[in-house]
């Protein structure tokens, strides 16, 4: 018998015992990896046949029958509640203007928009090419009648219209004021395809390239049907219009004003300090908004804000301009401004409104990298009733940019213009007070709760026309409120101001301590443009 002898002292050897675990190590630690795979290939696979689809199923079948118990009970279960506006419908208390001296203020501090031609041959507006910041075409505001004497009225979103042309009449539209289906309905462009069964059936879904450029992955600009029929009717409307003799024209260019006190709402008491306060809401209206987030008819506008000094007088405090779904504020003395002779002037009272071209959003000033443009959207909980989060995104690529004109420097890409066609609405009683308001002649279509354009297609995705001024929730029931709590104060001015003082600061201590340098000779380069 063998017998291994150790010397005195001695254990085994510690280096034998190591190989072998080794050994051990690079055997069982690719065997269990290899187990591993194959244990997280079983789930794949489970999740992938046998899970996922049976969630799908039962998640549609909730859906179906959730939808078939809203049919039965006609929405009194299951059914999706209807938006409702706080606080538009109730009485308004007096105010102490008449109506000469809110027209005259709505004129006086009326803005001046910086916008790119409306110009035929360079549109349609939506772009994306190296140029897109200097050349291009857009939409300007009009009168609202451009859209309601050319639109095909849906009573319902369950009411199918072809896609052919043909108009509803405006008498139509205001037979439904009022009706259970209305905040339902819509006012849609007919003509999308000019009416060619060929183009029909090839763009079945006329808004599928806006979904993919809501996402804004680059899409090239081909014959997508809606973008360039639109475009090509819209100019013919326009340049017939305008053969018309002056006072025949129907659709010209058009702003409308709301001259609000704060002692009209309801819920701003009379001893309030903004009880003489006065918000003047410019709202404009274009037939089509043809950018990344494409849809038919756009509401853009922004609010002017004054304070009461005395003897009729009334001090300007700042402006809020919106631009997508959110809004943002500046002080007066920040913002750019002109004269009637639109003299770029500190003492002019006309705010500059920077109009982004085919989206609308109005920005403060111009910017040669264009604006990435920020969207808020409320994330609806699926079957939870009105629950919602709210969040906020931006999209920062070169197919959703926002692209403003510079009408200031010379380049000769963008007009601005003073428009004198202010038209100002009714009181406040009248505005809170739906049955008088469908029955005015000139303003009803503000009474008007469905959309302006059609319906989205699908979901999340955009798409849908806006509703009108009237149905913009807080921004309309009390815009003193919706400037404090829901708008964004545009701080660019101040932050500016302080890193200037911060590098005149750095510049001064660099320069006592570095050595005296010669001066290069300095060169004339001409006229800034700036006017």
């Amino acid at each position: 018998m063998n017998t291994e002898v150790f010397p005195a002292n001695q254990g085994p050897d510690p280096e034998r015992g190591y190989s072998r675990m080794q050994r051990a190590r690079l055997f069982w630690f690719p065997l269990a990896l290899i187990a591993l795979d194959g244990l997280l290939l079983l789930v794949s696979l489970l999740l992938a046949i046998v899970i996922v689809p049976i969630l799908l199923l039962l998640f549609l079948l909730f859906i179906f029958l959730r939808w078939l118990l809203a049919v039965i009970t006609r929405g009194r279960i299951g059914g999706r509640r209807k938006k409702q506006i706080p606080d538009a419908e109730r009485t308004a208390r007096a105010t102490t203007l008449n109506d000469a001296q809110r027209r005259e203020l709505a004129l006086r501090f009326r803005p001046c928009h910086v916008l790119f031609p409306e110009n035929r041959e360079l549109g349609p507006p939506y772009r994306t090419d190296e140029d897109a910041n200097v050349v291009g075409a857009d939409y300007h505001p009009r009168s609202v009648d451009v859209l309601l004497r050319h639109v095909r009225f849906r009573g319902g979103r369950g009411q199918w219209l072809p896609d052919m042309p043909g108009n509803s009449s405006v008498d139509d539209i205001r037979a439904d004021l009022g009706s259970a289906q209305e905040y339902e309905s819509s006012m849609e462009i007919p003509w999308l395809h000019g009416g060619s069964p060929l183009k029909i059936m090839r763009h079945l879904f006329p808004f599928g390239r806006q979904f993919r450029a809501h996402w804004a992955i680059p899409v090239p600009k081909a014959e997508c049907g809606c973008s360039i029929v639109v475009w090509d009717r819209y100019m013919e409307i326009i340049e017939r219009d305008e053969m018309r003799p002056p006072g025949e024209q129907r659709y010209g260019r058009a702003i409308y004003a709301r001259v609000l006190e704060g002692r009209e709402l309801p819920d701003i008491p009379t001893s309030h300090p903004l009880a003489g306060a006065i918000a003047i809401q410019y709202w404009w209206f274009f037939f089509y908004n043809d950018a990344w987030n494409r849809h038919q008819g756009d509401w853009e506008g922004i609010t002017v804000y004054l304070l009461p000094t005395g003897n009729g007088e009334y001090k300007p405090l700042g402006a809020a301009y919106g631009n997508h779904d959110l809004g943002r504020w500046r002080r007066w003395e920040d913002l750019q401004r002109v004269d009637d002779q639109m003299r770029r002037t500190g003492q002019g009272e006309h705010a500059v409104v920077y109009v982004a071209r085919g989206s609308h959003a109005s920005y403060f000033e111009y910017n040669p990298s264009g604006y990435h443009p920020a969207m808020t959207r409320n994330l609806r909980i699926p079957f939870l009733g009105d629950y919602s989060i709210p969040s906020q995104f931006v999209l920062e690529t070169r197919s959703a940019i926002d692209w403003v004109a510079d009408a200031h420097s010379g380049t000769g890409n963008g007009v601005s213009m003073l428009i004198d066609d202010v038209r100002v609405m009714p009181n406040e009683a009248i505005l809170r007070d739906p049955e008088r308001l469908r029955q005015d002649d000139e303003w009803w279509w503000l009474a008007y709760r469905g959309l302006w354009g059609s319906p989205e297609v699908l979901p999340f995705f955009g798409g849908s026309g806006p509703r009108g001024p009237r149905e913009q929730g807080v921004r309309w029931s009390n815009p003193f409120r919706w400037v404090m709590r829901e708008c964004i104060a545009d701080d660019l001015p101040y932050w500016v101001q302080m890193f200037a003082s911060w590098q005149a600061g750095e510049l001064a201590a660099s320069t006592a301590a570095a050595p005296a340098i010669p001066r290069a000779e300095t060169v004339d380069s001409g006229p800034t443009g700036e006017s």
